[in-house]
Parts: C-alpha cells; sequence; structure tokens
C-alpha cells in the first residue's frame, strides 16, 4: 500500500501559523524523540494491501500518543485531530489534508498487534532517553497494579469466566474480590521511568512475573513482600544485583529486627513505582482497561507507557537545565 504524502504544508498553513499560539508540550516532545529511528519499526506495517494510500505510521503513532495525553478514545481522537490545530501540527496533517478516521486509527493499533511491533515502542523510546543520560539504571522498582476488565463481572462463586473477555481473572486483596487485569511495572529508581511493562490476567500473582522484569543492569531490584521467594533471591545474587525485596514475617516465628528494617528502608525508595501505578491510573485512565483480550491491552499498556515516559523525560530535561 502506497503512502499519503504530508510532507508540503499548504497556503493556509503558512497564513494560520502566523497567528497561532501552539502547544508547547506537544512541540517539545516532537523535538524530544527521533522519530526517523520508529519509521524504521514500522517499514512493513501497510505491508501489501491494496487500495486507497496509507496515513504515514509515525503520524498514526503520534495520533496514538495524544489519545494518552488527552484521554481519547478513537472516536474523539478522529475528531480532536481534525479539529485542533496544534494536533495537526504534531501529527504533520496540512489543514488541505484528510485526517484518519477512527476505524484507521483503530486499524494501526490492530496492525500494531499483528507484527508484534507493541513490545518495541517503548524499548526504542528508552535507548533513546537512555542516550540522553536519562536512565541511571541504580535500582529497578517492581510492583504490580490491578486494573478492572471493561466487561461485568461474571459469578466468582459459579466459577464462571467473561464469555465477552476470557482472558480476564479473579483475584483478592485486602478481603475483597477484583476481576480484570494486573499491569506489572519495573521502574527506574532514579529518574521515575518506565523501563519494562508487562499486562496479564489479574489472577496471575505478582511474583511469577518477578524474574521477568529484571533488567540484568541495575544495581539493585526492590519489590514488596508478595516477591519473596528464595529462588528470586538466589537469581539476583548470580546475577550481582542486589537484593531489595521486603521480607514476609514467617507464620508463627518472630520477624528478625533487621529484616523489620531493611523493609522499612527499602519501602521509602519503592514508593517510588508505587507513584507511578497511580500516575497511570488516575491520570492515564488504567484503572480500567479500554479493550477485550489480553493481547490488545498489552499493547495499549506500552502506549500509555512511552506517553508516561515522554512526558517524564520533558520533567527531567527541564529540572537538568533549572
Amino acid at each position: 500500500m502506497s503512502r499519503r504524502n504530508l510532507s508540503q504544508p499548504s497556503l493556509a498553513d503558512a497564513l494560520v501559523s502566523h497567528h497561532s499560539r501552539g502547544n508547547k508540550f506537544l512541540e517539545d516532545v516532537a523535538k524530544l524523540i527521533d522519530w526517523s529511528a520508529f519509521a524504521v519499526l514500522f517499514k512493513d506495517i501497510h505491508g501489501n494491501a491494496l487500495g486507497a494510500p496509507g496515513f504515514p505510521p509515525i503520524a498514526m503513532f503520534k495520533i496514538a500518543l495524544l489519545k494518552q495525553w488527552y484521554g481519547l478514545s478513537d472516536p474523539a481522537a478522529e475528531e480532536a485531530v481534525a479539529d485542533r490545530l496544534s494536533f495537526r501540527r504534531f501529527c504533520g496533517f496540512p489543514l488541505d489534508q484528510k485526517t484518519p478516521d477512527h476505524m484507521s486509527i483503530w486499524r494501526f493499533r490492530q496492525r500494531l498487534v499483528e507484527l508484534g511491533l507493541q513490545d518495541t515502542l517503548l524499548a526504542e523510546l528508552n535507548r533513546q532517553l537512555e542516550g540522553r543520560g536519562l536512565l541511571v539504571k541504580r535500582g529497578t522498582l517492581v510492583d504490580a497494579t490491578i486494573i478492572s476488565a471493561a466487561v461485568a463481572k461474571p459469578d466468582y462463586d459459579k466459577g464462571q469466566v467473561s464469555e465477552r473477555d476470557p482472558d480476564a481473572g479473579f483475584t483478592h486483596k485486602h478481603g475483597k474480590t477484583y476481576f480484570g487485569y494486573k499491569a506489572h511495572l519495573a521502574g527506574d529508581g532514579e529518574s521515575g521511568l518506565i523501563r519494562q511493562a508487562q499486562m496479564s490476567s489479574a489472577d496471575l500473582h505478582d511474583s511469577q512475573m518477578a524474574a521477568a522484569l529484571i533488567q540484568g543492569d541495575e544495581d539493585a531490584y526492590y519489590a514488596d513482600k508478595a516477591y519473596d521467594s528464595q529462588a528470586l533471591r538466589d537469581e539476583l545474587t548470580e546475577r550481582g544485583i542486589k537484593d531489595r525485596i521486603a521480607y514476609k514475617a514467617r507464620r508463627g516465628k518472630r520477624q528478625p529486627n533487621w529484616q523489620k528494617w531493611m523493609n522499612k528502608v527499602a519501602a521509602s525508595v519503592r514508593a517510588g513505582i508505587e507513584r507511578t501505578n497511580a500516575t497511570m491510573k488516575n491520570w492515564y485512565g488504567m484503572a480500567r482497561v479500554r479493550y477485550l483480550g489480553l493481547v490488545r491491552n498489552h499493547c495499549h499498556l506500552q502506549l500509555v507507557a512511552c506517553a508516561m515516559n515522554a512526558k517524564r523525560a520533558l520533567v527531567l530535561i527541564k529540572a537538568g537545565a533549572a
């Protein structure tokens, strides 16, 4: 499939540019990211399909990021990109060019999943942020948070599985039953950037994702009591990574004072990833998943993580320049 040429701004763009205030945040993001590196990742996204020329993948990726920053659905993103000059500029759509409809936005996300590109997005962005010296790697902070399903909860007592979303599962926390998914995050302790994000059914225990969240280049690994296992501690030791996992109190035994002290010290550091989870749920709409199925929701999590990291990177750069 050929691609639409959006490289030539129209006369209307030139006239309007002198009378618009612009969007400083989007202008800064546009300069922050090397979009050409993502263009390489997206080179096969249109495949050999026949039909009308497709929209440039970079423009579609930018729309996907706009959706996360501004809490937009696909139809709302269609309307906003067509209507808002700052969005058009960020995505590269001249005023005389048609912008994508909500089905085009949906299809782009589907192609990411079909080609298995969703996990490359955060990795590429983090590679660029590391090149700017923003990833410190002194400590990896690990945590999981429950995210409600997009569908109604089936009857747990009858062992029912949701017909609409069989990938969603049940879990228990603090005496309550939850239905949906879990987002497992590995964050950089110094910068607050997300290094890795994984989605699972809610019934997967936190500890089962623990080894997969080891980055391998960190000095220390921080996690709460749910990750307390000798096997994980042994793996960290073998890889030369400091073990900063909180200790559980053993039933029938008094917890040693040194473990209580270690837990208290580590908790103050681990609070960083808890803030990241809170930001993701409160500001990026991840208290509830938007889609059906593990694969689609995992793709969405990668886009959210990219949006959060890009915004966080601007804060770090500004703080460094102050």
